[in-house]
């Protein structure tokens, strides 16, 4: 915690104290009115009274008990995991309503190592900024330490940090699960009730203060709305595509991505002043990322989100923040992602000719030095006058160079050709154990020039006609088949069960995908995806999403694939990766099925779109903005549906 932690928040103190404390300034007060000699006069005695009188007790009116508790337990949390957090200190206290962030010098570490060093946190009430910067970059951990209010935060601010899935239990449903955060009503009318009563003791001071948190209580009692509560839990369950039926499902019946849709609903029901989310559209199917990507654009407090999704920035942010991670500061820049690329690359340009044209006087003026520094006493003055110049130029500092993305090569080797069919599924049918049809009569079939994005919503069975087209599924009608010499690459979206996460990448890789190369060959390869210098000899454990997922893709270019299945492979994936990875793909001689959310990369790399639903495959007659208007009609046709019931 930083000096100005214990300046803006008073260490909590027991009953047994505060009564004490109190105790000791009414003597304190009482022995420095009493007169030297002679008798206390009524106004004295008076003055006397009113200070043995009772203090009003504030105790039952701390609205931030349970915060502080919650706080203390967030800060320790950062603590063992080895994040440290300091900032500038500044004098004064916070105002009790301010509701912006402005904190200077602040410095987050993890492991000792600097994430971000002296530079700004600026948030302001009312905006959505989309959080940027390359994987292992510490976004999270950032987003860790703003949670936990390890800077300075004004209370009024209430925080929702979503960056774990909702518990698996059998004792709660989806939408009691999203309820259950709706106890905070309870919570805020006892507190208004306290304050109510605690207002005829209270002196004018003591009322002021009364009235302030009272105003605060109620305006939070209209946000939540207990009247209408169920039906805004419902709406936004629906939204995120649970049926009726699923929202009364027990929460241990919900795989893990679902249980995330729960504990994002949770946090769009509560309404928070400041609501962070790590890659939100993360678990969810296009039309659920549709109907978040448009409630999240009316968000009217403080959004402030990780994701790699340029599109959905587009749609939602109203400013960008940039970790840049060659300069260890945050960069801030107002309007959506497009708006931003086209300011960074402006100021990138006037950046750049400012440097070249500092770097050009510097080397005219080290040149004169070096030529008339010995001559006439004449030319030596001039060079002394040009050296002190040099001198004061060094000191006042120089233009630096811009950070520059980084653009990975990465390349699919060419597996060959192969005769058609490739891969063709004829009349499958197919069915889990003792459930529903899943796929009836589908005929679909992909060769060396396919390039296909499979959509549609959750439970359609996209990953099951993945697992049809592998073998690792066997249709319980009809056929799959496949070319003898056909070989494929799965990225899943548990893409890290490929990983020996106790291993460092390159001992993974000697061992057990090249052990026949020389390690000289596999320094490279990793290298090109992303991979290199320390990443390399660092236990995967400790890496980032993103950086596992480069080393997947590493592996997938060993194979040499004919055909690559990739199910949302955009994932864990930042910019930079997801530009490489459709560079890429253009490139790749063999064919290419994906199941993507990511509108850029399917605008980019698919030649056709397949619609997944109602148990069969089929074409989409139109591109991937077509696609996405009619599903956002769809979507708001159903959500006018549910609404009326």
């Amino acid at each position: 915690m930083g000096e100005g932690e214990q300046e803006l928040f008073e260490k909590k103190l027991s009953k047994e104290e505060k009564k004490a404390r109190a105790k000791a300034l009414r003597e304190a007060k009482k022995k420095a009115k009493e007169p030297k000699e002679g008798k206390k006069d009524k106004k004295e005695d008076a003055e006397e009274k009113k200070e043995e009188a009772p203090a009003l007790n504030l105790d039952a009116l701390d609205l931030d008990a349970h915060k502080d508790a919650k706080r203390e337990a967030a800060l320790d949390k950062l603590s063992d995991d080895d994040i440290i957090v300091t900032y500038e200190s500044k004098k004064g206290v916070l105002h009790a309503n301010t509701r912006d962030i402005n904190v200077s010098g602040v410095t987050v570490t993890f492991h000792g190592k600097p994430l971000i060093e002296e530079t700004e946190i600026t948030i302001n009430y009312g905006n959505r900024y989309g959080f940027i910067g390359p994987n292992g970059s510490g976004k999270s951990t950032i987003m860790k330490a703003i949670a936990a209010r390890a800077i300075p935060i004004p209370d009024s601010l209430d925080i929702y940090f979503l960056d774990c899935e909702y518990p698996a239990r059998d004792d709660i449903t989806a939408l009691e699960a999203v309820m259950e955060s709706n106890d905070e009503v309870g919570i805020l009318e006892k507190q208004a009730d306290a304050l109510n009563m605690a207002m005829g003791e209270a002196d004018e001071e003591q009322q002021t203060s009364i009235q302030m948190t009272l105003e605060t209580v109620y305006a939070r009692l209209d946000q939540l709305d207990a009247s209408s509560a169920e039906a805004r839990a419902t709406t936004i369950l629906h939204g995120l595509g649970f049926t009726k039926t699923m929202q009364h499902m027990k929460t241990r019946e919900f795989s893990g991505g679902w249980r995330m849709r729960v504990a994002l609903a949770r946090a769009l029901f509560l309404q928070p002043e400041f609501l962070l989310l790590d890659e939100p559209t993360n678990h969810l199917d296009m039309d659920a990322v549709l109907w978040l990507e448009e409630y999240l654009s009316n968000w009217d407090k403080i959004l402030f989100f990780v994701c790699h999704s340029q599109d959905f920035m587009n749609s939602v942010c109203t400013n960008i923040v940039r970790l840049d991670m060659t300069y260890k500061k945050l960069r801030y820049y107002s309007g959506n992602y497009d708006t931003y690329v086209q300011t960074r690359r402006d100021q990138d340009m006037v950046q750049i000719r400012q440097y070249e044209a500092e770097q050009r006087d510097i080397a005219e003026i080290k040149d004169f030095i070096a030529r008339f520094g010995h001559g006439t006493v004449k030319m030596v003055r001039q060079a002394q006058a040009r050296e002190k110049l040099l001198q004061k130029k060094l000191e006042a500092g120089l233009t630096t160079l811009p950070e520059m993305d980084p653009e990975w090569d990465w390349t699919f080797p060419d597996a060959g050709e192969l005769p058609v069919p490739v891969l063709s599924i004829e009349n499958v049918s197919f069915n889990y154990p003792n459930s529903v049809e899943l796929y009836s009569k589908v005929d679909f079939g992909v060769d060396l020039q396919t390039r296909v994005a499979l959509v549609g919503p959750n439970g359609a069975g996209k990953t099951t006609l993945v697992k049809l087209m592998t073998g690792e599924l066997n249709p319980t009608k009809g056929a799959v088949k496949r070319n003898t010499h056909l070989k494929i690459s799965r990225f899943t979206q548990h893409f890290e069960e490929k990983l020996d996460l106790t291993m460092t990448p390159l001992d993974f890789f000697k061992q057990k995908v090249m052990p026949e190369q020389p390690i000289e060959k596999i320094r490279p390869l990793l290298g090109r995806y992303g991979c290199s210098g320390d990443q390399q000899s660092q236990v995967m454990n400790q890496l980032s999403a993103g950086q596992k997922a480069r080393i997947v893709f590493a592996i997938i270019a060993h194979e040499k694939p004919h055909l690559l299945l990739l199910d949302e492979p955009t994932n864990p994936l930042d910019m930079e990766s997801i530009d490489a990875l459709a560079r890429c793909l253009n490139k790749f001689k063999g064919g290419v099925l994906m199941i993507s959310h990511d509108m850029r990369l399917i605008s980019q790399c698919a030649e056709q779109i397949y619609v997944c639903d109602h148990k069969k495959v089929v074409k989409y007659t139109g591109d991937i903005m077509d696609f996405k208007m009619h599903t956002r009609k769809e979507n708001n046709k159903k959500l006018a549906q549910h609404l009326n019931g």
